[in-house]
């Protein structure tokens, strides 16, 4: 049988995981490579998203801007879903990790990691003390 000690470890080494993995995720969301594209009207109108579904990046040629403002909503539309696609289908991962802020569950991960150790070593102090007590009246 595992003693607590090992068992606080063993409880750190997963917190420690789970908040490297919440660290990337948020890494992830900062990486450029990861955005996604889309275009309407052979590549006049052209929409970026970062990898959090915001739009970076709205471009629209000139020749575009003559069209009539009911026309131009429907190809911007059109080139901001052809985006949302593309970033849905290239890394389901990332469209996942867009409903979530990676920094903020990186730092509530690390302040629980934090927590659950302090918890864990006063029980494990506490449980420490209550044998020592038990030895203590079995030796007398």
């Amino acid at each position: 049988m595992p003693d607590l000690s090992s068992i606080v470890g063993d409880l750190d080494r997963l917190m420690e995981s789970v908040q490297r993995e919440a660290e990337q995720a948020r890494d992830r969301q900062r990486d450029p490579q990861l955005e996604a594209a889309g275009s309407a009207l052979d590549g006049q109108v052209t929409v970026k998203l970062s990898p959090d579904g915001r739009v970076n990046e709205l471009v629209l040629a000139d020749e575009v801007m003559k069209l009539p403002a009911r026309e131009l909503a429907r190809e911007i539309t059109s080139a901001l879903n052809q985006a949302w696609a593309a970033a849905k289908s290239a890394d389901p991962a990332a469209a996942a990790a867009a409903v979530v802020d990676p920094a903020a569950l990186a730092e509530r991960m690390n302040k629980l990691r934090q927590e659950s150790l302090d918890n864990m070593s006063r029980i494990t102090e506490s449980l420490t003390d209550v044998m020592r007590k038990i030895d203590r009246r079995l030796d007398s």
